[in-house]
């Protein structure tokens, strides 16, 4: 028969010890891979709000043409830019004066246009005739019902712009597009927080509307660095506003620079991550 004894108070002491010692080793690296995933999910949640903010605008800005007026005259500053930012684009369905009805999408087809927005009075209808643009305020817009014959036959529901003030003639099938006045700029938030956001104009109010955050928060200066836009001539050469404002028909380059601050200690400081992209913007021949 076996004989068991009982241990000592010596090798309960040791094998406590050990306990204490596997189970702090353990806690240290859960705790570590916690801080370490933390930073991760802090650090990747804020580069892709970073790019996906200035994705939005670089898509917009490169339809823009400053030399057409798109950028408007003396609104473009490091902070704050404003411009014709494009909103729908259609065919004329038919040729019509002071007016304009859009060719309706055709049942299972490719659409001949896009509506980003509805367009509303107050907004501009660009419409190309003759190798140029030109334009005109949209006074009313409607819902109607059309059937279309030259350049296209189509029918169905669609849009109908009227125009205010203009009776120009607008010819079947000349490619339209609408834009509307809209202000990007990074902001102060009453809660004190930067951020990057758009606003639109209000034809109604007759102003723009309270700016809508698309990206933040955002820190608005690191070192040389800031969150906002810089602008650069066809020679490279870049374009520092002048008192504020600079001459927007120079500019043919926008760099849209954005960062921010995330709360997880990396080599002993908070990180700063940041994300820039450069928009060449075309040269068409009108508005």
């Amino acid at each position: 028969m076996l004989s068991r004894h009982a241990a000592t108070l010596v090798e309960l002491l040791v094998a406590l010890t050990l306990a204490g010692i596997v189970l702090g080793s353990a806690a240290t690296s859960v705790l570590r891979q916690q801080r370490a995933h933390a930073q991760i999910v802090a650090v990747s949640s804020s580069d892709m709000q970073l790019r996906a903010a200035t994705s939005v605008l670089a898509g917009q800005l490169a339809l823009l043409d400053p030399a057409a007026g798109d950028l408007t005259s003396g609104e473009a500053y490091d902070t704050a830019l404003q411009f014709r930012a494009p909103i729908a684009a259609s065919l004329a369905c038919e040729r019509s004066i002071g007016s304009v009805t859009f060719v309706p999408d055709p049942v299972g087809g490719v659409s001949y246009g896009g509506v980003a927005s509805l367009p509303r009075p107050g907004d501009s209808l660009w419409w190309l005739g003759d190798s140029a643009w030109s334009g005109a305020r949209i006074g009313d817009v409607s819902t109607i019902v059309a059937a279309c014959v030259d350049p296209i036959a189509a029918t169905g529901e669609t849009l109908r712009l009227t125009l205010a003030g203009s009776g120009d003639t607008i010819p079947a099938g000349a490619a339209l597009r609408i834009t509307r006045q809209t202000r990007y700029g990074v902001y102060r938030t009453g809660a004190g927080s930067w951020q990057l956001g758009f606003r639109e104009w209000n034809e109604s109010a007759a102003g723009f509307s309270a700016p809508q955050p698309i990206a933040g928060p955002l820190l608005l200066r690191s070192a040389t660095r800031r969150s906002g836009f810089r602008y650069f001539d066809e020679l490279g050469q870049e374009i520092a506003p002048a008192l504020g404002a600079m001459d927007a028909a120079r500019v043919t380059r926008i760099r849209i620079s954005t960062q921010s601050l995330v709360a997880v200690r990396e080599r002993g400081q908070d990180s700063v991550r940041s994300d820039s992209v450069d928009v060449a913007l075309r040269r068409a021949r009108g508005p």
